[in-house]
């Protein structure tokens, strides 16, 4: 996978990673604390919908650190070739 960190990676490279890395995190503690202050409202509904959100920045956050996860690995093995087939000239 070409997102995945190599043993070689640059020291910037790394850098920008790890900055990635912390800004998915940060992005995932505010909609966790925006869904508890939707509960905390009745708003359930938009707090489930929140929720969901801060899980998909979590398997970002996954997919950035280069960290295995099923559920992001596994997607992105079986839709590969679908989706490098949609970007291939010949595919038009």
């Amino acid at each position: 996978m070409t997102s995945s960190p190599t043993p070689d990676e640059s020291p910037d490279a790394k850098a920008l990673r790890g900055r990635i890395f912390t800004d998915l995190d940060v992005l995932a503690f505010a909609l966790e604390m925006e869904a508890a202050s939707l509960l905390e409202a009745g708003r359930e509904a938009e707090a489930e919908r929140c929720q969901q959100q801060r899980l998909g920045v979590r398997l970002a956050q996954r997919l950035v650190a280069g960290v295995w996860a099923d559920e992001v690995n596994l997607r992105l093995r079986r839709w590969e070739a679908q989706y490098e087939g949609r970007l291939s000239p010949l595919s038009a």
